[in-house]
């Protein structure tokens, strides 16, 4: 008699359904993970302070509750209740293809799509993302291969991979967990400094019988753009009187960690002389820099304020208690504290971050070749982009990191009292305007979520017929142009003011950029000099660009009177020395007792550094893993001055 297999078959089929029913689990658990925890507590984790509004703070964690709801019930939710509507015929497909997506995000995520610049906080790109069709086709090489092995490993070890899926699980808590822990002890760090900005003052003093002297740092400012500036709006020269435009300069690096020190405090904070101090952390070299100026000042007598130090104790949000124990220094943090369209702003960005942290985390683990459609020019698929209603709605859209240094510019009025008591002063100055840089509306360069400049992306010409054709250029050199334009528009009405109140032409004002941009316009591209310098394992469209070592440098002296171009070959680091000019007698570096001078054409070679940006990493005591430059002669437009990995110590 013929033994009945039927109650074997069925307990098999059983357990093979029971067994692809965990393996989904894990699956859409994996994915729920990655998407809604794991990514977005990455990208906060990196920089916390970004997150947060300097002059309303709240706990930047909370954004990843919205993410982590949306990835369950996108995953979780949704994807294993459709896998369990399933005949288990299509749910065994189901479940495969759902570990092939699980294993390729993964990969694509680690891998691919992580050169595409700065994000913002908005979490937005600063240009539009792009890769090359070779490393698109590479991307969908290797997204192939990691399905056909997981669809392999699915028929011949089906456990294996269901151990692999329930360790994946447990690593991505492990790492997310980790990555809450860094958030929340650098957001505490966040709390403290944004609890003192409630109690300053944001203002400071000009007199009009003393002398004044103001450094102002435009963060990225571009020289190069200068004479098209004037020339497009030819009331700047007459608002910037009593200018020297100085566009041969140099700057010792590409980014503010390492190029904002010697703009401070001279030129023992270029590279070579932080890393001549190997004992010191760069920490506490760049606090020093940043105190450089204001005690010569105050020490000479002056009346001291101090706004945005940029990186103050390295921190984002400058953490001015480094100015504590000189309790004459007048210290505040301007940039987010003016209150128009505030409440729109703040509205606008909880929106986006609690929406689209789990729409960047699914754009980031995606193929390459989908990647541009989920991102959509930073929109990520919602309809209408969120322009926002009502009133402010007409900026709803604008960077926030560009608009609370816009709003600093544009108040700069209300922010400078003006006296007559014969008090001399002393302001030192940070905006990062020109570095968040934004497409603005022509021709008034004003913010605006929608803008069309279709009417005025002409070509730019300065006085000697030169053009720049913005209709051609790419978008980051649109952007930075209105970016900058905004700026010198800005402090042309802030001169005008100033002339109103009297205390122009007794003002020194310098006003200068720690470093350029790499925008392939006024520059040498050193890729044309030495070919392919990927091996160097930096983006080379954008170190190799010597634009990024040319900063701005404006220079008005007391009393004087026209606009004019001086060519002699300079570095940023003479800002200490020009401000000290006729104002402070015998100057020092207080941390170190050496003479502060100006040496800009002594040194036979000067000796740029590219490394790290992110201070929280780039933190020790040297620069890691520092490229070096080399610039010997006077010219900084000299295709021949400039040598990669070379001349350095």
């Amino acid at each position: 008699m013929r033994k009945d297999r039927r109650p074997e078959l069925n307990a098999r089929q059983k357990k093979t359904d029971r067994n692809n029913r965990i393996l989904l689990a894990l699956c859409c658990l994996y994915m729920a993970l990655l998407t809604g925890l794991f990514i977005p507590s990455a990208v906060i984790s990196a920089s916390p302070a970004e997150f947060v509004d300097a002059h309303y703070y709240q706990d930047p964690a909370r954004y990843l509750i919205p993410s982590s709801l949306i990835g369950a019930g996108v995953f979780l939710i949704a994807g294993f209740g459709i896998g369990l509507l399933l005949n288990p015929w299509a749910r065994k497909r189901y479940t495969t293809a759902a570990a092939a997506v699980a294993a390729v995000s993964a990969m694509n995520y680690m891998l691919f799509g992580r050169d595409y610049g700065s994000l913002s906080s908005a979490l937005k790109y600063e240009t539009a993302i792009s890769n090359p069709a070779g490393t698109v086709l590479m991307n969908a090489a290797c997204a192939a291969a990691v399905a056909v092995a997981v669809v392999l490993l699915r028929k011949k070890h089906s456990l294996i991979l269901r151990l692999i899926c329930l360790y994946g699980c447990g690593a991505l808590v492990v790492m997310s967990v980790m990555n809450i822990d860094s958030l929340r002890k650098q957001a505490g760090e966040v709390r403290d400094i944004t609890d003192r900005i409630q109690a300053e003052d944001a203002s400071f003093r000009l007199d009009k019988k003393g002398r004044n002297v103001v450094v102002i740092m435009l963060d990225r400012a571009i020289s190069g753009f200068v004479p098209y500036m004037l020339n497009e709006k030819p009331e700047l020269k007459e608002q910037f009187d009593g200018f020297t435009w100085y566009p041969n300069t140099l700057s010792y690096g590409y980014h503010t960690n390492i190029a904002a020190p010697a703009l401070f405090g001279g030129y023992e904070y270029t590279p070579d002389g932080m890393e001549e101090r190997a004992g010191l952390s760069l920490k506490d070299k760049h606090n020093e820099a940043l105190k450089v100026m204001p005690l010569n000042f105050l020490e000479a007598g002056y009346e001291v304020t101090v706004c945005d130090a940029p990186y103050a104790n390295y921190q984002w949000i400058p953490d001015l208690s480094i100015y504590d124990e000189y309790p004459e220094i007048r210290t505040c943090n301007t940039i987010g504290m003016f209150d128009e369209y505030k409440i729109q702003m703040l509205e606008y960005l909880d929106h986006v971050r609690s929406r689209n942290l789990f729409f960047y985390s699914l754009f980031r683990a995606s193929p390459l070749v989908l990647q541009p459609v989920i991102y959509d020019n930073g929109r990520y698929l919602e309809p209408g982009g969120n322009t926002g209603k009502g009133e402010g709605a007409e900026l709803a859209g604008v960077s926030p990191d560009f608009l609370n240094s816009y709003m600093v510019m544009k108040n700069l009025d209300r922010l400078t009292n003006v006296t007559e008591d014969g008090t001399n002063t002393f302001l030192m100055l940070a905006n990062e305007m020109t570095h968040d840089a934004v497409e603005l509306q022509k021709p008034d360069y004003t913010p605006r979520s929608e803008v069309d400049n279709s009417a005025y992306n002409g070509a730019l010409k300065t006085e000697d017929g030169q053009e720049l054709n913005l209709a051609e250029a790419e978008e980051i050199v649109r952007i930075h142009y209105d970016s900058d334009m905004a700026a010198m528009i800005q402090l042309g009405r802030w001169f005008d003011e100033l002339r109103k109140q009297g205390v122009y032409d007794n003002t020194r004002i310098i006003i200068v950029s720690d470093h350029g941009c790499y925008l392939g316009l006024f520059g040498t591209d050193l890729r044309e000099k030495y070919g392919d310098l990927s091996s160097f394992g930096y983006r080379t469209d954008e170190w190799t660009d010597t634009m990024c070592y040319n900063p701005l440098l404006l220079v008005k002296d007391f009393g004087a009177s026209g606009f004019t171009t001086d060519r002699t070959f300079m570095t940023n680091a003479e800002t200490p020395a020009l401000a000290f000019e006729g104002t402070v007698e015998n100057p020092v570096n207080p941390f170190t007792g050496c003479a502060l001078t100006g040496r800009a054409g002594e040194a036979a070679e000067h000796h740029v550094v590219e490394s790290d940006w992110h201070i929280a990493d780039n933190c020790g005591n040297m620069y890691s893993d520092p490229l070096r430059i080399t610039f010997r002669g006077t010219d900084v437009f000299d295709p021949e001055g400039w040598t990669v990995g070379s001349g350095n110590p």
